[in-house]
């Protein structure tokens, strides 16, 4: 009967160890594609911009005010280069959680 609890007891444990190494999982998965997702709406609006302007935006700052772009610095760091107004910009958008 004790050899019997002891395998539920290791069983359950082994069980919860899975369960919680894959919730880390998950939350690490969601924060890169949220950081993919900020990404892609920026390069969206940039494209936009260039369409409706003739020129790509010279900063992130831009796109907040003209375009409706959301910047959250406390949680990600955003990458914007721009070689010239008519040349599409680097941009890269990095969770800082990750970093941490």
């Amino acid at each position: 009967m004790k050899a019997l609890h002891l395998t539920i007891i290791v069983i359950t444990c082994a069980y919860l160890v899975a369960v919680f190494a894959g919730i880390g999982t998950y939350r690490q998965k969601f924060t890169v594609s949220k950081a993919e997702a900020i990404q892609t709406a920026i390069e969206k609006a940039a494209v936009q911009c260039y369409a409706l302007e003739g020129q790509y935006p010279p900063d992130l700052e831009y796109l907040r005010d003209n375009y409706g772009i959301q910047i959250d610095y406390d949680n990600f760091i955003y990458d914007y280069v721009i070689f010239a107004s008519n040349l599409r910009p680097i941009i890269k958008v990095i969770d800082k959680t990750g970093l941490r």
